[in-house]
C-alpha cells in the first residue's frame, strides 16, 4: 500500500469515528433533555475529538453552538422563531429584556413575587457576556433551586424549573417549550401573587 492509500484509509476511518461520536452526542443530549442540534453543532468542528472535547470542555461546545445558532439566524435558515428569553410564573410571562432582573417580595424589584416564603430581595438573573442568563441567590432565607437542586449561582438552560422560596417558575427561550406548558396568558404587569 502506498502513502496515498494509507491517507485515504485514515480519512475514511476518521470520518466513520466522527459520525459515530456525533450520533452518541445526539443521543446523550436527547436523554439529558438538552438541545441535540446545539450539542452536535458545537462539537462537530472538533472532528474525531468531538466526544472528548464535549466531555472535558462543555462550555466551549456551548459557546460554539451559540455561535452557529447566531450564524444560522442571520441567514434565516434556523427554522426557529427567535424569541426573548422569559420567565413563566403563576400563568404569567415575564420577558427578560434587561441585563439584570431582580426578583423578590419588595415592590422595588423588577419581578415582584408577593409570597411569604420569598425574601425581600431573593434572587437576580443577569445576562452574561456569552448571551446566557445566570441565576444568583441573594442570600435568601428559603433558598433558590433549579430543577430541585439548591444553588447559589447557576447558568440557566431552556426549560429549567426555578423555585424561589415556595414559588416555582420556568425559564424559557424557545416557543416550543412554552407550548408544552399549555396556554399561558400575557401579564398585565410585573407583579405575581
Amino acid at each position: 500500500m502506498n502513502g496515498a492509500s494509507w491517507l485515504n484509509l485514515i480519512l475514511v476511518a476518521g470520518t466513520i469515528l466522527w459520525v459515530i461520536e456525533l450520533v452518541l452526542l445526539w443521543r446523550g443530549a436527547v436523554q439529558a433533555g438538552d438541545d441535540p442540534i446545539a450539542r452536535v453543532s458545537g462539537a462537530a468542528i472538533f472532528f474525531v475529538f468531538a466526544l472528548p472535547v464535549t466531555a472535558l470542555a462543555p462550555d466551549v461546545v456551548d459557546r460554539l453552538a451559540g455561535f452557529w445558532e447566531r450564524v444560522a439566524a442571520l441567514g434565516g435558515a434556523n427554522g426557529r422563531t427567535s424569541t426573548t428569553p422569559r420567565l413563566v410564573v403563576g400563568g404569567k410571562t415575564f420577558p427578560l429584556t434587561s441585563e439584570q432582573v431582580r426578583i423578590g417580595r419588595f415592590g422595588n424589584n423588577d419581578l415582584v413575587i408577593d409570597h411569604p416564603t420569598v425574601s425581600a430581595y431573593h434572587a437576580e438573573i443577569s445576562l452574561r457576556p456569552d448571551g446566557r442568563h445566570e441565576l444568583t441567590d441573594r442570600e435568601s432565607r428559603n433558598g433558590t433551586r433549579i430543577n430541585g437542586t439548591p444553588i447559589r449561582s447557576a447558568v440557566l438552560r431552556d426549560g429549567d424549573l426555578i423555585t424561589i422560596g415556595a414559588v416555582s417558575m420556568h425559564y424559557l427561550i424557545r416557543p416550543a417549550t412554552e407550548a408544552s406548558l399549555g396556554s399561558i396568558p400575557q401579564p398585565s404587569r410585573n407583579r405575581v401573587g
